[in-house]
């Protein structure tokens, strides 16, 4: 028998039922479309955070971190921005910074450092919480999603910062982050700062005049430091990596930020003025120690809170990790086989959305054989007749087997053409929800050519498996008896 005959022949019996036969392929059409949604949602999800950090070049870069055995985002927390005292860290310095920037593959580097001491970020009646200052070297390495304005750029200098979107949101421009542009806020501290901008001198005083009569258990607060600062943009902080709640500033002016200026006696100002008292002609002549300003440069104390080193192809970011880590003794990792380790939950996820999807095509291939066994019951004169005739009991069974196959093969085209129909209708959805969280990406559900492709053939072998049974059924039949059959 032609291949072409098993095809008229399986499509005319399939006709012969049509009510059962569409039951039959309606069960597969919602195992196939069940699995097939499933695995695009997961694998559409997957695809589209793995793009975002290869479009903006997170692959290529090496976090450099004080502290070694680190994971990518772990910056130095367990430093506590105190390298220089703190046991198992590394200060990273500039010097650390030219020699890593000569090492083969690497291309840039960012020198990153947070700045504290700041509570609040004050704008009219606004008063925001800080949550975090970073401010890093403005040459490309280190690039964000700009909603409004711009960014950070090499020469911007003190009282410049961009802030996230969720800060705009609070401060009432939601919507409207451009006309936040070139608004001027305020950063608040209470009594923490002591970098530029602050008045040591003032502080020095009030604790002179004020603290020291304050009775016991009395607070002594010093005048809080109010800077201004001018907003040039706005970020997203919708970003995979925790980005929100974020202000930025420049790196000169952080350096600035981070000196603790202090006014008072020091030791050198008391011994300055013992020894004056000692060349005096008369004890009642000695002068009195007189304070003096002192600044310490932390940031030349304690080094950069993190590096990120940029490299010219991602598959050389674990090479110059692993070269800087032996080289300096401090914490590298790749960002590309750190997150890709992250995304592989999806692949568990899909596993077990799948298997949930795979239920229903059990299901469906037990309606396959249920059918089957109906059709051999209502044929089983014809197969005499057949047999009669002279086909052989492989004809009955290949027939049988491929009618099986093709109800999996119909429901399996089907199930993919109802699976495509809900990510047109899919997409649309998702795309207003990633515009209204300033997400610029745009139809991000797509089902691809291996799982349309996997789903069909699965399908196809799943009805030809549930068919063997009643195929086997039917060419043992006996010519003789199948012919008597009422």
């Amino acid at each position: 028998m032609r291949f072409r005959d098993y095809i008229f022949l399986a499509l005319r019996n399939i006709g012969r039922q049509k009510l059962r036969s569409a039951l039959t392929v309606l069960a597969i059409i919602i195992g196939s479309t069940s699995v097939t949604i499933m695995l695009t949602i997961v694998f559409s999800a997957k695809g589209f955070i793995n793009t975002q950090f290869e479009n903006n070049g997170t692959f290529q870069q090496v976090q450099v971190s004080p502290q070694q055995n680190i994971q990518w985002g772990n910056n130095s927390q367990n430093c506590q921005g105190q390298q220089s005292s703190v046991p198992g860290c590394v200060k990273l310095t500039d010097s650390m910074v030219n020699q890593i920037a000569v090492l083969p593959h690497v291309i840039g580097i960012a020198r990153e450092t947070y700045v504290n001491g700041f509570d609040g970020l004050f704008y009219g009646n606004k008063k925001l919480q800080v949550q975090r200052i970073i401010a890093y070297d403005a040459n490309g390495i280190l690039t964000n999603d700009i909603l409004a304005g711009r960014d950070i750029n090499a020469k911007d200098g003190p009282g410049v910062i961009t802030i996230t979107s969720d800060y705009a949101d609070a401060l009432g421009f939601k919507n409207n982050y451009q006309a936040l542009i070139g608004k001027k806020v305020t950063l608040y501290s209470q009594s923490y700062y002591a970098g530029v901008g602050s008045n040591p001198v003032a502080r020095y005083q009030y604790q002179q005049t004020e603290c020291n009569n304050l009775g016991p258990g009395q607070n002594c607060n010093p005048p809080a430091t109010e800077i201004t600062a001018k907003i040039v943009g706005v970020t997203n902080a919708s970003g995979f990596i925790n980005d929100s709640y974020t202000i930025r500033v420049p790196l000169p002016w952080a350096r600035g930020m981070d000196e603790q200026q202090s006014y008072g006696v020091t030791p050198a100002d008391q011994a300055a003025a013992n020894n004056a008292c000692n060349n005096a002609r008369s004890k009642n002549s000695c002068p009195q120690p007189q304070p003096s300003l002192t600044v310490i440069d932390e940031l030349s104390l304690n080094g950069y809170s993190q590096l990120v080193v940029k490299v010219d192809k991602a598959s050389d970011a674990a090479g110059v990790a692993k070269t800087i880590t032996s080289k300096f003794g401090v914490g590298a990792s790749d960002a590309e086989a750190a997150i890709k380790k992250q995304l592989s939950v999806f692949n568990i996820i899909g596993i077990i959305l799948g298997s949930i999807g795979g239920i229903a095509l059990i299901v469906a291939a037990v309606g396959v054989v249920n059918t089957m066994v109906m059709s051999i019951l209502e044929r089983t004169r014809e197969i005499g007749v057949m047999r009669a005739v002279g086909a052989r009991r492989s004809t009955i069974s290949r027939l049988f087997t491929f009618e099986a196959s093709l109800l999996g093969l119909l429901g399996g085209v089907l199930g993919v053409l109802v699976s495509y129909g809900l990510t047109l209708i899919g997409n649309p959805l998702i795309n207003h929800q990633l515009k209204g969280n300033n997400i610029n990406s745009q139809n991000i559900l797509s089902m691809p050519l291996w799982l349309v492709l996997s789903v069909i053939v699965g399908t196809t072998v799943i009805g030809m498996l549930a068919g063997l049974y009643p195929a086997r059924k039917a060419a043992k039949l006996d010519p003789v008896e199948a012919l008597r059959f009422e």
